[in-house]
């Protein structure tokens, strides 16, 4: 097997949908997981420190980039047996929701237009219009950074949460994972799919760059009772009863804070965009300016959604 090549210098930003970052001190792209174990072998022997990139749907990235090596996985391909979807975590979540249509196969139609790869939304355990990936994960095939070591969990080794996995608190790389499907109506499949697809279009900024949510959702009972009726028609389940972090910053009146190019989203605010030039400190800038105006108003502490790379803690 070749050795993967390891590069220097390589920029981020075109990498990141927020189009934000520095540049990787180190930078490969593996495409099997013999060459992930082959680069993580060398970064533990060099002591560079790693960060794994998918398609950098959710993800900022500092000015200063990261100063160590950055694995962009490009393990991809699917395979479906029954009601069993198999794929690399690089597949796109798009390529796999019209691959289950088309295998009318049923439990992917709610990712309609969500954006991203495989692996990225196990590792978040993403979710939408009343779906969530733990919904239908039965195994996934990871990497231990530190060891080398592979290990497949079952469902309830993942420890899915909220917008979160055992993946996303601990250094391992997801390689592969499989979901339980169900049989489905393949044009009634399309047509949810479709809906989704078109709410996104129509309800998001997705003519600026951007990472999707910044803010998590934020449940129920976080919100003190003496603000609850200012966002009470917002009040839904996902999973569970939250206030959409979007209505809570409107009603502050902060759409279309801008810090630099940076700014909090016209159309969706729990969206922020970069509106041509924005850097990754005028973003952090206008997170830090949301948080302390919702804090201020209503005693609401906001968590953020993207992984940051490369700030100091």
């Amino acid at each position: 097997m070749a050795k993967p090549v390891i590069d220097e210098n390589v920029p981020l930003a075109p990498l990141t949908t927020f189009k934000i970052g520095g540049p990787a001190r180190y930078f490969v792209t593996v495409k099997t997981t013999a060459e992930l174990k082959a680069v993580l072998a060398i970064a533990k022997e060099k002591g560079w420190p790693i960060l794994i990139l998918a398609d950098g749907s959710n993800l900022i990235v500092s000015d200063q980039g990261f100063d160590g090596l950055v694995i962009r996985v490009g393990i991809n391909g699917w395979k479906i047996e029954g009601q069993q979807l198999t794929s690399g975590p690089a597949t796109s979540m798009a390529d796999l929701v019209d691959a289950a249509i088309t295998a009318e196969l049923s439990g992917l139609e709610w990712a309609g237009g969500l954006p991203g790869s495989f692996g990225g939304a196990i590792r978040g355990n993403a979710g939408c219009f009343g779906g969530e990936m733990k919904d239908i994960v039965v195994a996934v095939t990871s990497i231990n950074i530190g060891t080398g070591q592979q290990v497949t969990r079952d469902h309830a080794a993942c420890q899915f949460e909220y917008r979160g996995s055992f993946f996303k608190h601990h250094p391992e790389v997801i390689v592969s994972a499989t979901l339980k499907l169900q049989p489905g109506e393949r044009q009634e499949l399309r047509r949810v799919a479709d809906e989704h697809i078109r709410y996104r279009q129509e309800k998001h900024p997705l003519e600026y760059p951007n990472a999707g949510s910044i803010f998590k959702n934020v449940p129920l009972q976080r919100v003190p009772a003496n603000h609850l009726a200012l966002f009470a028609e917002a009040i839904k389940n996902d999973p569970f009863p939250i206030v959409p972090t979007a209505k809570i910053i409107a009603v502050a009146g902060l759409k279309g804070l801008r810090v630099g190019d940076a700014q909090v989203s016209e159309k969706h605010s729990n969206y922020m965009v970069n509106l041509g030039r924005a850097t990754a400190a005028d973003l952090v800038a206008l997170i830090e300016k949301v948080k302390a105006e919702i804090k201020a108003k209503y005693q609401v502490e906001l968590e953020v959604e993207p992984e940051l790379v490369g700030f100091s803690k």
